[in-house]
């Protein structure tokens, strides 16, 4: 298997979408051949080494972890060709990790490095209806998604904040239901997500179920959609993209032994 492509890129410019969610739009000649409709899709973020040092991407297989690029796992928001710009939005924890805190202070010029994308994660456009859920960790990915549905779809989104103020103006279509659910401590394991989707009827038909967020939770939806509701293996997408009380490197490693 090939290694995605390893890009340098510039921050364009930088702004807050809601309290806690920052939206960085990266640019440069890095984007040269960055493919269309790979919204949703993962890719790694390298971001400058933990000492303080320059980032420099021949060092991402140093040794000594304090000069390697801190990698993280982010999915493209969306992607611009006409102006080379691709966008990545980040949850901003209360206490900072390395990447919302690069995030918070990231400023025009600031350099990146840019792993992917690897494949994006749809909805099937052709099911009868469709499901989406997830946390804050996953908006960007369901953002991406429901901009590809036809005006005429309907269904459900149950979607996890940190406040009032964190709810976003998402185009969805008229047809799908818009919960949100209000959890401000999201590192503390409880069902709010799970519950309020289990709160949701039914519709008639074959729904195309998008599930994403803390790993716990994303397993606990999956069951749910498999083997309460049935929903069939080609229209269930569910993904863990971060776990309590791990780190993004211990997570990714429970990640690829499940």
């Amino acid at each position: 298997m090939s290694r995605p492509a390893l890009r340098l890129l510039r921050v364009i410019r930088a702004y807050s979408v809601t309290p806690h969610m920052r939206r960085i739009v990266l640019g440069g000649e890095g984007l040269t051949g960055f493919p269309d409709g790979h919204e949703s899709a993962n890719f790694k973020l390298l971001l400058p080494p933990a000492d303080g040092g320059p980032l420099n991407l021949d060092d991402l297989r140093a040794t000594d972890r304090a000069t390697r690029p801190i990698v993280r796992t982010y999915t493209v928001r969306y992607y611009d060709a006409e102006r080379q710009e691709v966008a990545v939005d980040f949850m901003m924890h209360r206490n900072h990790g390395p990447a919302s805190g690069w995030a918070a202070q990231a400023s025009p010029g600031d350099e990146v490095g840019f792993a992917g994308p690897g494949q994006p994660k749809f909805v099937n456009a052709e099911a009868d209806w469709f499901f989406f859920a997830g946390d804050m960790s996953a908006l960007p990915a369901i953002g991406a998604n429901i901009e590809r549905l036809p005006p005429a779809a309907k269904g459900h989104a149950v979607l996890e904040v940190l406040s009032e103020e964190d709810r976003q103006e998402l185009t969805f279509p008229k047809g799908i239901k818009v919960t949100w659910v209000i959890n401000p401590e999201p590192e503390r394991s409880n069902t709010l997500l799970l519950d309020a989707v289990k709160r949701q009827p039914w519709l008639s038909g074959q729904p195309s179920v998008w599930a994403a967020g803390e790993g716990q939770t994303a397993r606990a939806l999956r069951h749910y959609f498999k083997r309460e509701r049935q929903v069939e293996k080609h229209n269930l997408y569910t993904s863990g993209y971060w776990q309590i009380g791990m780190t993004e490197d211990v997570h990714q490693i429970a990640k690829r032994k499940e």
